[in-house]
């Protein structure tokens, strides 16, 4: 009878869980992503990166973890819809059967026969306690929408639902990827319009063109740290894990872009990392800026991308240290972060050209001291100076993010 009592207490234990994960608007990774934010950083997440939250509950999470440490294991189309990653252009065709998909509802589907295979990696006691407790099934069900579908969700801002998958940006990523590594690898450069300036342009009056804020890449969301922290920034296991990644020339070239600059050697002064989740980002700023409390900064949204403007106000950051981070192509979330010395940072007010009405308030990163930049450079072309001789300021995409400390201030 004890054993029965201990039984059912354990099932209802599971059943809370699973419930408190989907009834949520947040799922269980999710929540402790946000939560992990809200311990370390001072300021709210911004929307961006509200979007890319995981959808992945307990269960899923444990089992891919357990996973991803096997050689025999790779993520299929399935499993990447689960963790809302983006393998390949097949994986975004499927979400394309996903039901009230402009509703900003992610996720997949599941068929009956895929909801038994999914059944069948679970726990037994998961697969049974649906069937021990009709009466609370009953209950809690009723407060997931679409829980027949299985449809797991979150929401989206209506701009960044607009752009989900984009998967034919072969151009505009090449010009997102130069500014990322403006200052570590000039092979890999294509200025295009990127609009890389001088600080003596960061005057009240002055007419600037805004670059193309809105990201490039396909919409991915960030993994459990616990898978993230098992995979290697290398062609051999990324090729293993996301196979079917390097079989699209776009997807192929642009990880091949991301394994390079990660691994190439840092320059003079720089501290840089490719943050694989949220939670290693905000733990590499931490420890490079030797700071307990974080305060992040983004530009306010994509509003005035590539259109002339008028500066109305500037003001500079007060920090001794910031990180930089800017989002990287991986088949999920990943960032490129990096220090390096002599960094100013400045928030900018922009306003329509004739109306003088608000447009957005973007972050603009300069750094002073280009010294240890390669000669060969080709920003040194474009602003006529050479390294050492000069500071180079490039503006800053709703998609990075500049952290300072808490005890930074305007």
């Amino acid at each position: 009878m004890a054993t029965s009592y201990w039984f059912m207490f354990f099932l209802l234990s599971v059943l809370s869980l699973f419930a408190s994960s989907t009834c949520n608007s947040i799922p269980y990774v999710g929540s402790n992503q946000l939560k992990f934010w809200k311990e370390n950083v001072v300021n709210e997440m911004p929307q961006a990166l509200v979007s890319k939250l995981s959808p992945m509950n307990m269960i899923d999470s444990k089992y891919y973890t357990s996973l991803v440490s096997k050689k025999a294991f790779s993520f299929d189309a399935q499993s990447c819809l689960l963790a809302d990653i983006f393998c390949t252009s097949e994986t975004n065709a499927e979400t394309s059967k996903i039901p009230n998909l402009d509703s900003k509802i992610l996720y997949a589907t599941r068929t009956p026969d895929q909801a038994k295979v999914y059944a069948s990696k679970l726990p037994n006691q998961a697969k049974v306690y649906p069937s021990k407790i009709p009466n609370q099934a009953k209950v809690y069900t009723t407060k997931i929408p679409n829980l027949d579908s299985k449809i797991l969700y979150t929401t989206r801002t209506p701009d960044l639902a607009s752009k989900v998958y984009p998967t034919n940006l072969p151009e505009q990523t090449k010009v997102y990827t130069s500014k990322i590594y403006a200052t570590s690898h000039s092979n890999s450069h294509h200025l295009g319009e990127v609009s890389f300036f001088r600080v003596s342009i960061l005057k009240p009056g002055n007419t600037i063109h805004l670059d193309n804020l809105v990201n490039p890449f396909p919409h991915r969301s960030f993994l459990p740290s616990q898978i993230a922290s098992k995979i290697s920034i290398n062609s051999n296991h990324l090729q293993h894990l996301f196979p079917q990644t390097f079989t699209s020339p776009f997807t192929k070239d642009t990880t091949k872009t991301t394994i390079l600059n990660c691994n190439a050697p840092t320059l003079k002064g720089e501290v840089k990392t490719c943050a694989k989740s949220l939670e290693e980002m905000i733990e590499f700023s931490k420890t490079t800026l030797k700071q307990n409390h974080l305060i992040s900064l983004t530009t306010d949204s994509i509003q005035g991308s590539g259109q002339k403007l008028k500066i109305e106000k500037f003001h500079k950051i007060n920090s001794q240290k910031s990180v930089s981070c800017h989002e990287i192509f991986l088949p999920f979330a990943t960032y490129f972060c990096h220090l390096l010395s002599s960094t100013n940072i400045y928030a900018v007010e922009l306003v329509d050209l004739n109306t003088n009405v608000h447009v957005n308030t973007a972050m603009v990163v300069c750094h002073m001291d280009t010294s240890s930049w390669p000669a060969d450079h080709p920003v040194f072309k474009k602003l006529n100076f050479s390294p050492g001789k000069g500071e180079v300021c490039h503006w800053m995409s709703q998609a990075d993010l500049v952290w300072v400390g808490d005890d930074a201030h305007a």
